[in-house]
């Protein structure tokens, strides 16, 4: 019998119909599930779905839960993942239960393991047996399936748990078994239960981390009081393994009960920028957030787990696990403090203190150590800390922004992709479409990624700015008024479905320009922006004053030669304003001369030439937006502003208001604290 089957008894359960339910002239066993959490049942959606035949209509009601003692419990279906074959049973009562070890690793496989449920019994009496059997485990990146070969996958085992014997934890839900492969089975991968509630997520978090916090404080106290628990198997099997670790199973359940007790993350991007902090600091190579979509602060230490697996170990003392781990801990403990006050996250900075006091690695102690102290001295110097502290150290570095590239039409359709841009120009894809959709689909088909990116990218109090690397023909694209998640009937205002322009920076790039590369021109106007002051000057001279029927418009090789003196002076920076679309005609051609002169950043409008006749007008609100903001950051941020000012009619219902002629404003915006980005083009789909 495997080491593992004793305690994974404990907590796998059968699942069937509430015993005075209108179901209950059905099978009374539906299949498996298993304890994550005290009242906590995690099984398949299609085993829970029986019980009304249509989930996406009613996902809740009444079934019954069964343990290995043969206990009849009553549960309620609390949660059906969207998309995936999932579901939460809430088990009101049921605190005594024996909970399993979820995996705290994003990436798990390849990895041997086992698979455990109950199946039903043959026979004219009936029944159900508890089974197990062995197989390999493949895939599982990114939310898909886990393929588990050589698998004996029985019927009513989908639902129970698939076990890594490495680690001795839950790294998938068994589903059942490929249609027409009897030796290859199917299971969901238990990190997908990672985007549960992030639509309702609110100030405790979301249902998961409501969950996962209740099975960590669990296994806590398992592990201080007397007898057998999971942390003890797992210090077992890596001894057995040959694999004794610094981060050991006792530091790992102790901090992980540390984090339960600690407001959430704001987002993944927020854990993983200080997952990277800490490797940074240990010249380890980066996590991307491709592979990787932490949503708690212990999934962030699963990150810096076992760093050199599949790997020839380490000598004793260098492999810099426990270093990481409580490197990462200390940012999060100043973290926590400077939102809360040091009351907050005492008990985790005790034990960050003592672990650091224990390590080998005198610098890396000594890092730590100044970390908290600098924390002790942010505390003294707050006399009032209501949530007036500042960011912490570990967030102070610059954060990723999203970019979303369209390329130009191609075949009557639009590639596109979505990126993390980080600090150094770099990018990682978070979606991507080679065949593209025609303009009108653009924001439908980018929300999905668009509401990813934005997961990862904001940070604790930053909020990430979105740029658009668009096609000159989509200049007058209303981007800014794009929803990265649309609100729905039934639910409450929400920052995360207003357009995106009212709560962040968006800003348009030119692709044209970008063909251009970095130039003497270029490299000037940056430095000129990034520095300031700025003024505006028109883009094409005549349209200010006389509109744009003026009878003898300035020619082009003119307003080049008038914007490259404009930007030559070292006292600030020129900024072109223009009344109408850039999209095409004039106004586009005049903008890659503006360019071309080294501008990194121009005002204008979303709407055509025709019928204008404001532009003196727009030209004078422009140019005092433009000189009342020092730099070209801090204009990306009061155009933002504007877009809140004139959305809509005021109180009155007038729409003449102040700020109403910025109402389709667009910033063209090449950022100077960017790097240029070279030129991928996606593919050209097929014929």
């Amino acid at each position: 019998m495997s080491s593992l089957e004793d305690p994974v008894s404990r907590g796998v359960v059968r699942i069937g119909p509430a015993a005075d339910g209108y179901d209950a002239g059905s099978a009374d066993f539906w299949g498996s599930g298993f304890f994550v959490a005290p009242e906590w049942v995690v099984t398949c959606a299609h085993v829970v779905d029986k019980r009304v035949g249509a989930m996406e209509r009613e996902p809740r009601g009444p079934v019954t839960v069964t343990t290995y003692d043969d206990e009849r419990l009553d549960g309620e279906i609390a949660h059906v993942l969207a998309g995936h074959d999932l579901a939460l049973v809430r088990v009101p009562g049921a605190d005594f239960a024996d909970c399993l070890w979820l995996s705290d690793r994003s990436a798990s496989t390849p990895a041997e393991v086992e698979l455990y449920g109950w199946a039903a019994t043959l026979g004219a009496h009936g029944g159900e047996e508890f089974v197990s059997t062995t197989a390999v485990a493949t895939g599982g990146r990114r939310g898909k399936a886990l393929w588990l070969k050589s698998a004996l996958v029985l019927p009513g085992c989908s639902g129970g748990p698939v076990i890594d014997t490495r680690y001795g934890s839950v790294v998938g839900v068994i589903k059942g078994k490929k249609q027409g492969d009897a030796t290859l089975g199917r299971a969901e991968p238990i990190t997908v239960l990672r985007t549960l509630g992030d639509e309702t997520a609110g100030p405790g978090g979301s249902p998961w981390a409501e969950v996962l916090g209740a099975h960590d404080r669990h296994h806590l106290r398992r592990y201080e009081g007397r007898g057998d628990c999971w942390p003890r198997l797992h210090h077992r099997l890596a001894l057995a393994q040959g694999r004794p670790h610094s981060f050991t199973p006792q530091s790992r359940t102790q901090l992980y009960g540390l984090f339960a007790e600690a407001e959430p993350p704001s987002g993944p991007g927020e854990v993983l920028h200080l997952v990277n902090g800490a490797m940074r600091r240990m010249l380890r190579s980066t996590q991307r957030i491709e592979s990787n979509d932490p949503r708690t602060w212990r999934e962030g230490a699963g990150l810096l787990h076992d760093p050199r697996e599949g790997t020839e170990a380490a000598p004793a003392g260098q492999d810099l696990e426990q270093e990481g781990v409580v490197l990462y801990a200390a940012t999060v403990c100043l973290t926590l403090r400077a939102r809360h006050g040091a009351a907050h996250a005492q008990k985790l900075r005790d034990w960050v203190h003592k672990a650091a006091d224990a390590l080998e690695n005198e610098v890396i102690r000594e890092e730590i150590l100044e970390i908290l102290a600098g924390g002790d001295r942010e505390d003294d110097d707050t006399t009032d800390n209501d949530n007036g502290a500042g960011p912490a150290p570990g967030l102070r570095a610059a954060h990723d922004d999203v970019l979303v590239v369209i390329e130009p039409e191609i075949y009557g359709t639009h590639p596109w992709r979505v990126q993390l841009l980080d600090p150094d120009g770099g990018t990682t894809t978070v979606r991507y479409d080679e065949e593209g959709v025609p303009r009108h689909g653009l924001e439908a088909a980018v929300r999905q990624g668009l509401s990813e990116a934005l997961a990862r990218a904001d940070a604790g109090s930053y909020v990430a700015a979105v740029d658009f690397l668009l096609p000159r023909a989509l200049f007058d694209e209303p981007v800014d008024e794009w929803r990265s998640r649309l609100p729905r009937a039934d639910e409450p205002p929400s920052v995360h479905t207003l357009p995106i322009g009212r709560r962040r920076v968006v800003a348009l790039r030119d692709q044209l320009r970008r063909r251009d590369g970095v130039t003497p021109e270029w490299n000037r106007g940056r430095r000129a922006t990034d520095r300031g002051p700025l003024e505006a000057v028109p883009l094409c001279l005549d349209v200010p004053d006389r509109g744009h029927t003026a009878p003898a418009p300035e020619g082009e090789e003119a307003a080049y030669a008038r914007l490259s003196v404009s930007t030559a002076g070292i006292a600030g920076a020129s900024l072109p304003v223009y009344c109408a679309s850039t999209a095409t005609g004039r106004g586009s051609r005049v903008l890659t001369r503006a360019f071309h002169a080294g501008h990194v950043a121009v005002l204008c409008r979303r709407t055509g030439e025709d019928g204008h006749d404001d532009c003196a007008e727009f030209y004078r609100r422009a140019a005092q937006l433009v000189r009342e903001a020092p730099t070209g950051s801090e204009l990306r941020e009061r155009v933002r502003v504007l877009r809140n000012l004139s959305a809509g009619p005021d109180q009155d219902g007038r729409t003449d208001h102040e700020a109403a002629w910025a109402r389709h404003l667009v910033l063209i915006y090449d950022p100077p604290h960017r790097p240029a980005l070279p030129d991928e083009p996606l593919h050209a789909p097929p014929l």
